[in-house]
Order: C-alpha cells, then structure tokens, then sequence
C-alpha cells in the first residue's frame, strides 16, 4: 500500500491544458498511430488522436499474468511510429510491459502519461510530473483515489463506486445552522444554545455514525462539538478548522484542503457559497448542496477571462 498522498486532481481542464502543451511537439515527430492503454489510458489518447487526426488503436494489459493484448481489432501498420498514451506512469509493470510488447512487434514509439512521480517505474517521454506528496486523481478512476481502495493493492473485488468515501458538513447538516448574527451578538450563549441542539429530522441516507466530518467551527470548539456528536452516536473523525492555517472567511478553503488530504470523494455541505466554492478548489470531488434535505450535486470552475473585463 503506498504512503499516504494528498489527491492532486486532473479534471479535464487541465488534461486538456497537458496535451495542449505537446501538441507541436508532437506534430513535428510526424508519428504514424495514437495507441492507448486501456482503460486509463483512453481518454487521453482519443482527445490527442482527434488533435492530431491520427488513427486511434488500443491494448489491454491483465495485471495478474502482467500479459498485454490488443484491445481493438484494427493494429497499426508495421513498423510506423506509435505514441503510446497512458493516464500515468507508476510503480507497477502496466506501462512497462506495453512499451515492450509494442517494441517486439517492429513498433517505434515514444511514451506521453499523464502523470509520473519519483516512484514511476520508467519515466515518460512526455508529460508533467505531479507535485511532490501528491498523487493524481484522474475522473475516469474517481474512487482509486480513497483508502478503502489502496487497501485492494489496485485488485478491486467490488464495483469501484462501493469504494467511495464520504465526508459532511456538521451545522445546517446533522443539526441547525444558526445564524451568523447570533454568534456576534452573544457568543457565550449562542454556543451554549447550540450544545443542546436537536438532532435535524431530514438527514442523508449514508451510513452516518462512521462518516468523516469536516467542520468549519475552529478547534477550541472540538470538547463541545465532540460531546454533541457522541451524544448522537456519530463516532467518525472530526475535522475541525485550524485557526493558523484558515480564518473564518476561508472556511470553505479548510474544508476543500481537507477534502483532498484526506481523498475524499464526496462531500456534503450545506451552505451553497461554500459548496460553490470547495467544488472550485476541491476538482474531482462530488460536492453536495444540502437544501435542508434536497440534495444539489454542484460544480464550479473558474473563469480567468472574465476577471479582468
């Protein structure tokens, strides 16, 4: 199992900003074939063969018998220029073993992933390398990214999506949010009001009890918020605001940084600013706008064009 890695996500912005980059590069070496290695290596692949209007072709790798085969019927011609596509490069044999079953066959070819970090078997011929204590989280393999998975060595026994991991906002979630103005007013009381809030009626239908919960109150507050959560039987971890990293105006910035340290792959929140924001920042994540039990699955990206008109 590797050591645990924030997620550094590739939504596809930036898969497409990647490619875009080698584009003339590419061009200029006049290669013959794109060839992907299924199933990651798919996506890429075709946007870079619609790019470079070349023939796209595909092989299959069983990691089991490390025995690669081709994946679609049409081959590219014998002994043409291939450039093999793959989401990234790792410790494993996949991409090794392709480039070696491709080179037996006549193939010349040069290698684009992705992703690669110091641990990559081979390094690839083209293609950035992910920031150092982060792994990449590509959309296509949205719950490889979580713990449960790390723990199948990469050997899933179950549908991938049972390998989902879901963190929750804690106040407007499991209990009422009240407001900002009260805190201002009367802090001492309004703390106190909130320590015997009831539990809401309308929750998510998760398994609550073993959810992570990502909180915006500062960690002063963990003695209260704890005391209130085991009073209700949630006993998952508790991840509160940390007052040096995050002031109360970037509260949804802890919980976005939270979200990825701690690769989640879905999150409840239930203020829209900030699920507006956290999906922004938190790319890849599911985050969800919980609207007193209906539940609005949000996406946000930036526009950088339209910050200067």
């Amino acid at each position: 199992m590797s050591q645990h890695c924030n997620a550094f996500p590739y939504d596809y912005a930036l898969i497409e900003s990647v490619i875009s980059e080698y584009l003339p590069q590419w061009r200029a070496e006049r290669f013959d074939a794109v060839v992907a290695i299924a199933r990651g290596g798919i996506v890429p692949a075709t946007m870079i063969a619609t790019e470079l209007s070349l023939p796209l072709h595909a092989v299959a790798y069983a990691r089991s018998q490390r025995r690669v085969s081709w994946y679609t019927v049409g081959r590219p011609p014998a002994r043409c220029r291939i450039l093999l596509v793959e989401d990234i490069a790792g410790r494993g044999t996949t991409l090794s073993d392709s480039a070696d079953f491709l080179r037996r066959r006549g193939y010349e070819l040069r290698i684009f992933a992705l992703a690669h970090d110091t641990e990559s078997r081979i390094r690839p011929d083209f293609g950035p390398a992910v920031p150092e204590g982060c792994r990449a989280w590509f959309p296509w393999e949205r719950h490889s990214i979580t713990d449960a998975f790390d723990a199948t060595f990469n050997r899933p026994r179950r549908p991938q999506h049972e390998y989902a991991s879901w963190a929750i906002d804690l106040d407007g979630v499991l209990l009422m949010d009240l407001p900002e103005e009260r805190y201002a007013m009367a802090l001492h009381d309004t703390l106190a009001e909130r320590d015997v809030l009831p539990l809401s009626e309308t929750l998510p239908a998760l398994d609550l009890a073993r959810s992570t919960i990502i909180t915006g109150r500062p960690e002063q507050d963990r003695p209260r918020t704890r005391a209130w959560l085991d009073r209700h039987g949630f006993m998952g971890p508790l991840i509160m605001r940390d007052e040096s990293r995050h002031g109360a105006a970037d509260t949804s910035r802890h919980k976005a940084a939270a979200i990825l340290e701690r690769r989640h792959t879905h999150f409840i929140e239930s203020d829209p600013v900030q699920a507006l924001d956290i999906a922004r920042h938190a790319k890849l994540a599911r985050v969800i706008w919980w609207n007193g039990g209906d539940a609005v699955m949000v996406y946000a990206h930036s526009v950088d064009a339209l910050k200067f008109l």
